[in-house]
């Protein structure tokens, strides 16, 4: 589905059956749900440096003239803009895909599962949404799954979505069922705030994203209880992936992710954003698709569909004939 760089090398995956445990510690196997603190030092110091840098910017304002001022955030966005091009020009292109069984055409445009098994740390973050879109990338899950031990999976949910956190609990069920050993893996639940209620005032809008994004930069950079960096170092600190296909608290937290690289806050090799557009969207992309698209902070871009696919350049990533890699 998609290319995952490797991390970069730090101290290796102690070896013996890493059990999942909860935030008291009690019940392993269960999933741990966890919520934004305030003691959160690394998370708040991101958030402030990000809200401080324009606030020094209109500070320099009543210091400077306006031609240096206007120099200045000249600067600051060729900066940002250069950055962002940097980070597309570094993205791996498709590898080539087996053709049908046919012959007539290509089966998929996307690249092959990579096997990660022997890469000291393997961290997957997924955005779930509510309803359909929770139900497609869970699926898209269980027919890409691949037990081993050296892996994380982090289900970001918003508040209130009580549906798509049954559904990762059932997921998980059928992993832990299916591998009782240690190569399930780790997983946890972390919720986030939703960055607009239904029927919310979009007076205030503005300040539940803003909250939804300091939420993510804390779900981005925590560090999972079960992966403490007393034995694993920092090799869970950061995701390798983030995966969603469709709620707008997935661009979110995309975008949060894609400025954490401009800036230079996390590893390059880090972070990496695949979004996937929903199967229903067979000839037009949804609104948070065509945000992806416009803005280019995803580093895989799919489809579900080759009329879409060639309509937007998507990679296309067909659901027919795939098989579920999980039983039941």
């Amino acid at each position: 589905m998609f290319t995952m760089a490797a991390p970069e090398p730090e101290p290796q995956m102690p070896k013996g059956n890493v059990q999942l445990q909860t935030r008291n510690n009690s019940q392993p196997g269960a999933i741990e749900v966890v919520e934004v603190r305030g003691d959160d030092h690394h998370t708040l110091a991101l958030l402030l440096w990000l809200l401080l840098t324009p606030s020094i910017l209109m500070g320099t304002l009543l210091v400077l003239s306006w031609s240096w001022f206007t120099a200045l955030v000249a600067v600051l966005l060729g900066f940002v803009f250069f950055r962002h091009l940097t980070l597309r020009w570094e993205r791996p292109g498709p590898l080539p895909a087996p053709p049908s069984p046919d012959g007539t055409r290509p089966r998929s445009n996307s690249s092959p599962v990579p096997d990660t098994s022997t890469l000291p740390a393997v961290y997957f973050l997924y955005v779930l949404g509510s309803g359909g879109h929770s139900a497609e990338l869970v699926d898209t899950i269980t027919t890409q799954f691949k037990g081993q031990p050296n892996q994380h999976r982090r289900y970001v949910i918003t508040s209130g979505d009580s549906s798509s956190k049954g559904m990762a609990e059932k997921l998980e069920a059928r992993i832990f069922k299916a591998h009782p050993d240690a190569k399930a893996g780790t997983v946890d639940i972390f919720k986030i705030r939703r960055a607009r209620d239904v029927h919310q005032s979009l007076l205030t809008a503005p300040w539940t994203c803003l909250v939804s994004a300091g939420h993510a930069i804390s779900a981005l950079t925590r560090a999972p209880t079960s992966r403490s960096a007393k034995r694993f170092g920092y090799q869970f600190k950061y995701p390798h992936v983030i995966v969603t296909n469709g709620p707008a608290s997935g661009f979110i937290v995309s975008l949060v992710a894609h400025v954490l690289k401009v800036f230079y806050l996390v590893p390059k090799n880090r972070l990496k954003v695949v979004y996937i557009e929903s199967w229903a969207r067979s000839r037009t992309l949804s609104l948070t698709g065509k945000l992806f698209l416009w803005t280019g902070i995803a580093d895989k871009f799919c489809v579900q569909h080759e009329r879409l696919a060639r309509l937007t350049g998507g990679e296309y990533l067909p659901r027919v004939g795939i098989k579920p890699a999980l039983p039941g």
